[in-house]
């Protein structure tokens, strides 16, 4: 069985939502106006969610008595208002008989009807990737002059979205984690939003413990690094009869780190007694590693 994608579970759970009053109306606008058609010759929806097309029948059943028709295509259900005079009767009520109508605000003057149409305009049009692999949540738009309106709306709502214009829709989309939440809440997605909540949270616990884990492993990496180098350095100066040559200060730190060869500095610091400071440390096996570099160009 094929796995139910992100979006398809999201729609679902919107679905439940089962508005009343205004909001039912500006619901079926969402709905209507995003679908895969809405003018006089087709008013149809196209989607791969049966939730999706139950609602959009049942929306239009309810607020406008009428009968559709759902044919199931490879996956797809495309869901259509058969009547022309329904059709018409449902475009005059959304546009108030104006023909160069593309978006009526009148229907969404509430906060809840604009929470309601959002809603609707996300089962017609929109997409939610898995918070796990990205935040990235988008409606299809076909008509650009539409495209134009939602957005304009949408930042009117507090959301200003992102465009992407592609082969046949304009993409209004968001991909930041914070504003995704509030805009699930405002669709009324509570579970969907709490799902993101823990997953920011869960994402940002794993980038911080992989930050710090890279940075110890680097650290870690850089201390054995410097620690062969040094071990190195002291060999080649014993074997070339030059490790009694060098000054005190630097001959006693070359037997210290000779008889410990993996200690870190802090640990060579902790066994002379803290005689010699972290950064003195360093700057003397530093010094006795510049001095076996010398010493090996004067070899060869």
């Amino acid at each position: 069985m094929p796995k139910v994608s992100f979006s398809s579970q999201l729609k679902t759970e919107l679905c439940k939502i089962k508005p009343t009053g205004c909001c039912r109306l500006a619901e079926t606008y969402g709905l209507l106006l995003f679908g895969r058609s809405f003018c006089k010759e087709d008013i149809s929806i196209r989607t791969a969610n049966a939730d999706t097309a139950e609602m959009y029948s049942s929306l239009l059943k309810v607020c406008f008595s009428v009968h559709t028709v759902n044919e199931v295509k490879n996956g797809w259900h495309i869901v259509s208002v058969p009547g022309e005079g329904d059709r018409e009767r449902i475009i005059n009520h959304f546009t108030g008989g104006e023909s160069d109508w593309i978006f009526n605000p009148k229907h969404v003057k509430r906060t809840c009807c604009r929470q309601a149409f959002i809603r609707g305009a996300f089962l017609s049009s929109g997409s939610m990737n898995d918070p796990e692999n990205s935040y990235h949540l988008e409606f299809a738009v076909k008509d650009p002059t539409l495209s134009f309106a939602f957005a304009a709306f949408l930042e009117l709502c507090g959301y200003k979205p992102k465009t992407s214009a592609r082969k046949s829709v304009t993409a209004l989309y968001y991909n930041n984690s914070t504003v995704l939440e509030d805009l699930l809440g405002t669709m009324g997605a509570m579970n969907v939003t709490l799902e993101l909540m823990e997953t920011k949270i869960v994402k940002d616990m794993r980038n911080k413990l992989n930050r710090v884990t890279n940075f110890e492993t680097s650290n870690i990496t850089k201390t054995v690094n410097a620690a062969v180098a040094q071990n190195e350095a002291i060999k080649f100066l014993e074997s070339n009869n030059l490790l009694g040559l060098l000054p005190e200060e630097l001959f006693e730190v070359a037997m210290l780190r000779k008889n410990n060869p993996d200690a870190s500095l802090s640990d060579l610091c902790s066994l002379c007694n803290g005689a010699i400071s972290r950064s003195g440390m360093n700057h003397r096996l530093k010094k006795i590693i510049d001095i076996a570099e010398d010493k090996r160009k004067d070899v060869k």
